[in-house]
């Protein structure tokens, strides 16, 4: 949508943007996020400023928007669907993790950050180390989360759980001792934290992993592509890097690196007849997906292209569970296994192929930390020889 009355009875005291001197007026866009999110997304004497409101700038800019025609609307936790279905915003750019239910209520472009839930708790605290502690404790997060749930049901089934409508108010109980701890996204926690250093802290022990996306409404394909391809190219030419430094990294909070983006239409390859395949082609992948599956990691990596190798293989080592920092020994006996499941030769020198990692062993409550992932890669014959140059990926929702 590119409205301008609607945006201003949404966001009342906002004046609309007035045309170009060439009367053509650039598209306006009413976007959706949070203002009480330190670091992500605050407002800042009616400005809004952080790593989402830069991300959301992107994105309008590539759609053709001028700095200062977007309207901004409050998009609690709970709000946010109901915000897309009724029509009500353009996206959403709010800390806003990609999950099934999420899926078959609203579309996502992206992922364009890897957050992962942890707990808050006052600095003097000596007994919360990780969510199995909170048995008979108290814990506060926001309506419309699902991260206290996921705390009862797998880590500490006697936590009490209370919500609040913002995270702030879930951080005032915890100063106030009404609450244990908060749980939220370790990058939302590490800036309340830095807010109140003396008195908080985050535990440092995130047990799931969230892929943030861009929310659009379910159905609006293109839009979804559009604002897939903008994250794209504000990683490729380091804004995003440069929004990261400044919104994030004062906090302490060390991020993932950029997330390849993926968005689920990109990838719809059928299994082609391996008679129209070269055949060099095919026995490359299938090299490729062994070298994998016995951690030949040396092999593996003499078939990456040089500009390729360094971001494939950090991806690769971030999701092997036998060199996850964070789990260590209560993940030593998990195991995963590599599928292609298509190739396409696009041209007699270009190709893609899908492939699924599925993981074993791996303890019920990590399993939305450790999520299988379907993966889509793209091949280049350099001097005859097939390399795989690029590498996206998303985690399998179900």
């Amino acid at each position: 949508m590119k409205r301008s009355i609607l945006a201003v009875t949404l966001a009342a005291g906002l004046v609309p943007v007035s045309c170009s001197q060439t009367d053509v007026a650039a598209p306006e866009y009413v976007v959706g996020i949070k203002f009480d999110q330190p670091g992500l997304s605050v407002m800042d004497n009616g400005k809004p400023r952080g790593f989402d409101v830069e991300i959301a700038n992107y994105i309008a800019g590539h759609l053709g928007t001028e700095p200062g025609e977007i309207t901004w609307v409050e998009a609690p936790t709970s709000k946010r669907e109901e915000l897309l279905r009724g029509g009500d915003v353009d996206f959403v750019v709010g800390s806003y993790s990609i999950t099934a239910e999420r899926l078959r209520q609203v579309a996502f472009a992206g992922p364009y950050f890897i957050a992962g839930q942890d707990l808050l708790v006052r600095e003097d605290e000596t007994t919360i180390d990780r969510p199995e502690d909170l048995g008979g404790r108290t814990v506060c997060t926001v309506t419309g989360s699902t991260s206290a749930d996921k705390i009862k049901r797998d880590f500490a089934a006697t936590a009490n759980l209370i919500t609040r409508e913002t995270y702030s108010s879930c951080v005032d109980d915890l100063l106030a001792d009404r609450v244990d701890a908060v749980t939220a996204d370790d990058v939302v926690l590490a800036g309340y934290a830095a807010q109140s250093p003396a008195e908080l802290r985050v535990v440092g022990h995130p047990f799931t992993r969230e892929r943030y996306g861009v929310g659009v409404r379910k159905g609006d394909t293109e839009l979804q592509s559009k604002i897939t391809t903008a994250i794209r190219a504000m990683i490729a030419d380091g804004a995003w890097d440069r929004a990261i430094q400044t919104h994030i990294a004062p906090s302490g909070y060390t991020p993932h690196p950029a997330p390849p983006v993926f968005t689920a239409t990109d990838a719809q390859i059928l299994p082609a007849d391996p008679a129209t395949l070269d055949p060099a082609l095919v026995q490359t992948v299938h090299q490729l997906t062994e070298a994998a599956n016995t951690q030949q990691w040396e092999t593996f990596d003499s078939m990456i292209c040089p500009e390729a190798s360094p971001a494939v293989s950090s991806f690769v080592m971030q999701y092997t569970p036998k060199y996850d920092d964070h789990l260590g020994p209560e993940v030593k006996d998990s195991d995963f296994q590599h599928t292609t499941t298509g190739i396409a030769q696009h041209t007699p020198d270009s190709a893609t192929f899908l492939a699924r990692e599925t993981f074993t062993n791996i303890p019920a409550k990590y399993r939305q930390y450790f999520k299988d992932i379907d993966y889509t890669a793209t091949m280049t014959r350099r001097d005859g020889q097939w390399q795989m140059c690029g590498l996206a990926a998303d985690f399998v929702e179900s």
